[in-house]
């Protein structure tokens, strides 16, 4: 297991007049945005170097698989197995704080960390795989915003910009767990891995 704090990092690129989102399953966000999930669990391949710097949370709703969560936060695939015929919801920013490498036998010593199962995140990215685990404080914003998923959002990939028209008012965001709180996940996530 490797460790790294954000401030450590060079940044994912995006042009100035947009704002990156990484897409993650809907349900995941939810999860994310309701203070459930305090890690995101991804494969190293994802992501286009290190991430620093508030990034706006785009639920995906394909590929989302219901017997990939734990038992007790299958309301979270429920909440968001189909994508409002409206637009996209944008509700939440999030920041990196920490970031850790570990084997897929480590899963389970985060699993009251995420919604999904060990062997869920498993057969999503692979047995044999080394994984990142980004411990993420999540900014719930005071007015979301509801997007047209325009043709350059689509498509399998984990990050992307949003065109400039697309306003994020970053200071009305409120963190969605207390300091204390926050702090006494990141000491159980750091507990978990050590």
């Amino acid at each position: 297991m490797s460790f790294a704090l954000a401030g450590d990092m060079s940044s994912i690129d995006s042009t100035s007049d947009s704002m990156p989102a990484l897409k993650e399953r809907a349900g995941v966000v939810n999860a994310l945005i309701d203070g459930a999930q305090t890690v995101l669990v991804r494969h190293p391949t994802l992501d286009p170097g290190e991430i620093d710097g508030p990034f706006v949370l785009y639920p995906a709703y394909s590929h989302q698989e219901p017997a990939r969560y734990q038992a007790g936060y299958e309301n979270y695939y429920h909440r968001a197995s189909t994508k409002p015929d409206a637009g996209v919801p944008i509700r939440a920013l999030a920041d990196v704080c920490e970031e850790y490498t570990v084997s897929s036998d480590e899963l389970e010593a985060l699993a009251r960390h995420y919604v999904y199962t060990p062997d869920g995140l498993r057969d999503k990215y692979g047995p044999d795989d080394e994984l990142r685990v980004l411990l993420l404080r999540v900014s719930e914003l005071a007015s979301p915003r509801l997007i047209e998923e325009r043709g350059s959002y689509r498509g399998c990939r984990a990050w992307i910009d949003l065109a400039e028209d697309v306003a994020i008012d970053r200071e009305s965001a409120t963190p969605v767990l207390d300091d204390a709180t926050f702090a006494e996940r990141r000491a159980a996530v750091r507990d978990a891995l050590e």
